[in-house]
């Protein structure tokens, strides 16, 4: 390997790893005209992807480089992070399994650990990030997240607050926070800490508003939640609608959760669990036809969306 090439490599893999996603973009390009087919450059290549954010084109790279490269742990974990991107967490545990099975490392452990997560596999991944989280601190907020998942909010909180001291900066950590701050409130609390905000005019965080949401349909003031979605919904961005559709959806005010999950669709095309709480909620409510309309105006970017149309005009 010439020394040009290996100074390609080195600084490629800095831009990545410090995502200068532009810079690495054109560092790539030049690698593939001097080493096109190697091992190194397809696996920059799917990183790369990755880390743009390519979606299925990342997944679908993967898949062909593991079919002539099967054996490095390298492209076994980026293939699981890009099925992770793509919420296909059972295939993503398959690929990190591999990647660890042929070189064990604590990145590979904490994305296992974060996959069964994200499929209430909590038993498996609760002993993996507690391991993990002693060494490595980046690790916190996972685990914080885990016992968010298991409804367990004071060891969450333990976890993250130390965290978010050292990293004030990390604005998903932040919501993270502001989220479990919430959920840690009783209803009265709660209710208190949102309508205060609202008589200073301020907005409360949109992890605070989901919640508050949860806690009055909790407490049956589902007239209430209606007519403040009334003036709140038009406004509201697209990750806090998501959250305040889910709230909703698990409290069974479906026609509620419908319009919610139709304005967060755009961001959540390919996120199967949120499609199926989508079309569960039209059933509920009988407005079917409504969602065929916004799937029929989302199709042309997203095909898979066609034969979800199918299924509920059957």
């Amino acid at each position: 390997m010439s020394e040009f090439i290996k100074v390609l490599q080195r600084k490629l893999r800095q831009a990545l790893r410090t995502l200068q996603l532009d810079e690495a973009g054109e560092l790539l390009t030049r690698l593939k005209e001097e080493e096109p087919l190697s091992l190194e450059t397809r696996g920059f290549e799917l990183e790369y992807r990755v880390r743009r954010k390519a979606g299925p084109a990342a997944v679908e790279l993967a898949e062909q480089l593991l079919r002539n490269f099967a054996g490095s742990a390298r492209i076994q974990f980026w293939a699981g992070r890009a099925c992770y991107q793509q919420r296909d967490y059972p295939r993503a545990v398959e690929y990190f399994l591999e990647s660890e099975r042929i070189y064990p490392h604590w990145l590979t452990q904490r994305w296992l650990g974060k996959s069964y997560t994200q499929m209430g596999h909590f038993t498996e991944a609760e002993p993996l990030l507690l391991k993990l989280v002693e060494q490595h601190a980046v690790v916190a907020p996972d685990l914080a997240w885990l016992y968010e998942r298991m409804e367990r909010f004071e060891q969450a909180i333990g976890y993250l607050k130390p965290y978010l001291e050292q990293h004030p900066q990390e604005s998903f950590v932040r919501a993270q926070w502001e989220r479990l701050q919430s959920r840690s409130l009783d209803a009265e609390e709660l209710v208190e800490e949102v309508e205060t905000l609202q008589a200073l005019d301020e907005r409360p965080s949109g992890a605070m508003f989901a919640t508050y949401v949860e806690r009055l349909l909790e407490t049956g003031q589902g007239e209430r939640v209606r007519e403040l979605l009334a003036t709140e919904v038009p406004t509201m961005d697209l990750h806090t609608a998501a959250s305040v559709a889910w709230a909703c959806h698990r409290l069974r005010a479906y026609d509620l959760a419908l319009q919610l999950f139709i304005k967060a669709l755009p961001e959540n095309l390919n996120y199967y669990k949120f499609l199926g709480a989508l079309e569960d909620s039209a059933r509920h409510c009988r407005r079917v036809p409504e969602l065929i309309e916004a799937y029929r105006a989302h199709a042309p970017e997203r095909k898979e969306l066609y034969g979800r149309i199918k299924n509920l005009e059957r």
